[in-house]
């Protein structure tokens, strides 16, 4: 193979390259609010992002805000709970002084916002959880398992889903607090224009394989 055959197979190999997707850092920010209900209608979550908390007996839940960015497509929102409670999506706290409290037919509501990237449908979502669980003078526990664990959304450009995951809540005497944790996996979806240098060099590939079995 010639210099310029050479260099023009590099030069169509690197258009390949160039176009194959990447999977882009996409930076998602929002926040959380949640309530407590029983029975089968859901309460409604507050709206705003400041700090907001609601109670089910025993249990405290306090709000989150998170601003995450993907990396290989994917993002962790995970962090321990904090004051304020940053990069979760919420935690729940047992108090010190525990009262004695049966979680049966207690539920959960987990509605998750998001500000970034504009244009996310839908902007808001809820998550709802089935409370299980006893407390009894500072001794047991509660279990939130979530209905709908894996949700999915759009934005321009692409699309991702949000995973939540359940919590397994042990009391001690000194009290605990648990995370309320996800994981958010995002979809690029890539410009018409990277399509087309992608055929183009595929294309040119096979003629210069063509060329050299034909030689």
């Amino acid at each position: 193979m010639n210099i310029a055959a050479r260099f023009t197979y590099a030069a169509l190999a690197a258009s390949v390259a160039l176009a194959t997707p990447v999977a882009a850092q996409i930076t998602f920010t929002g926040y959380t609010n949640a309530c407590f209900y029983t029975g089968v209608v859901a309460c409604v979550p507050e709206t705003v992002s400041g700090v907001a908390i609601d109670v089910a007996g025993a249990l405290i839940y306090t709000n989150s805000t998170f601003s995450v960015t993907t990396a290989g497509g994917s993002a962790p929102i995970g962090n321990a709970p904090a004051a304020p409670n940053i990069n979760n999506l919420g935690s729940f706290t047992f108090p010190n002084d525990v009262p004695t409290f049966d979680f049966a037919n207690q539920r959960f509501a987990l509605s998750v916002f998001f500000t970034l990237p504009a244009g996310v449908v839908p902007p808001a979502t809820t998550f709802t959880a089935l409370l299980s669980g006893q407390v009894m003078g500072n001794t047991g526990g509660a279990t939130i398992t979530f209905d709908n664990p894996l949700q999915m959304f759009a934005f321009p450009g692409g699309s991702f889903t949000l995973k939540v995951t359940d919590v397994n809540l042990t009391n001690t005497v000194l009290g605990t607090t648990a995370a309320v944790t996800g994981n958010l996996i995002a979809t690029v979806i890539p410009e018409p224009g990277t399509y087309l240098l992608m055929a183009s060099g595929l294309a040119g590939l096979g003629i210069m394989y063509r060329r050299r079995r034909s030689a």
